[in-house]
């Protein structure tokens, strides 16, 4: 017969296995668990700081744009049929903030973006309502343009 401190060891033993367990581990991210990350346009300033290399992608209308945008951005219209190419250039290895009109289409279009991978996507939410209702300077020049991917 086993003696009690063996049997104790031996529950012991079961009891680390099944907490640690091979079957317990994270799998590594994939693109369709990539996240993205939802702050509000007044808070650009402080981002753009933080991320000096980051896009800044406005995805509204071509009448919307003409209208007035916020400094430094690039444009990709939100024509469903014309936006995918444009998307599929943007550089996996600088952060992308993304805003339109009132906060729809950028979350479809950082939807977009997660699904094809991208590791860094932020929907700036309120758009350019919030950021006009809050003094927000526009700008009217040529959108920057978006640089080629590098695999």
């Amino acid at each position: 017969m086993k003696s009690t401190h063996q049997l104790g060891f031996v529950a012991m033993l079961i009891a680390s296995a099944s907490l640690f367990g091979c079957g317990n581990s994270v799998p590594p991210a994939s693109p369709e668990h990539e996240q993205v990350t939802e702050i509000s346009i007044l808070k650009l300033d402080s981002l753009q700081r933080a991320h000096p290399e980051a896009i800044l992608l406005d995805v509204r209308s071509d009448e919307e744009w003409a209208a007035g945008h916020v400094a430094g951005a690039s444009y990709v219209s939100f024509d469903w049929d014309h936006r995918k190419d444009p998307l599929s250039g943007i550089p996996w290895d600088r952060p992308v903030f993304v805003y339109c009109e009132a906060g729809g289409r950028s979350g479809v279009v950082t939807e977009e973006l997660r699904i094809m991978g991208h590791p860094h996507i932020f929907d700036l939410i309120g758009g350019m309502e919030q950021w006009m209702e809050n003094d927000g300077p526009l700008a009217f020049d040529e959108p920057i343009p978006l640089a080629q991917k590098t695999d």
